[in-house]
């Protein structure tokens, strides 16, 4: 009786440090989004954010539309997924945001340029 009382508070005392070390919470702070001065040009800030680390371009590569290789995104691109009269509503854009099937892949600054991008007239440059 004594021994089975033993195991018992051993195993209560196991099961409540594998509990504790259980309730373990990473905060993950919310990404700071820079504030876009300069017009961000096509070649420079914006083709790379699809190509860069293969994000993009491993499954929009020309077998699934747009094709976003740096050689074809802009004309794939422009004016289908483009509104500049209403850049917030860009197709390309609402994919950048949270909770888009998209959005794993883009970061909150880099969806900032894509905005930035499109408010400024989504040029060829």
């Amino acid at each position: 009786m004594y021994t089975m009382k033993k195991s018992y508070i051993f195993l209560l005392s196991l099961l409540f440090a594998l509990f504790l070390n259980g309730c373990k919470y990473d905060f993950i702070l919310p990404e700071k989004v820079p504030v876009i001065t300069t017009p961000p040009t096509f070649a420079l800030q914006i083709a790379p954010i699809f190509s860069s680390g293969n994000k993009c371009t491993s499954c929009h590569n020309g077998a699934q539309e747009p094709d976003l290789r740096a050689t074809s995104a802009y004309s794939q691109l422009v004016p289908k997924y483009v509104n500049t009269a209403s850049p917030a509503s860009s197709k390309i854009y609402m994919n950048a945001l949270p909770g888009s099937s998209h959005f794993e892949h883009v970061t909150a600054t880099q969806a900032a340029w894509i905005l930035a991008w499109i408010t400024d007239g989504a040029k060829n440059n």
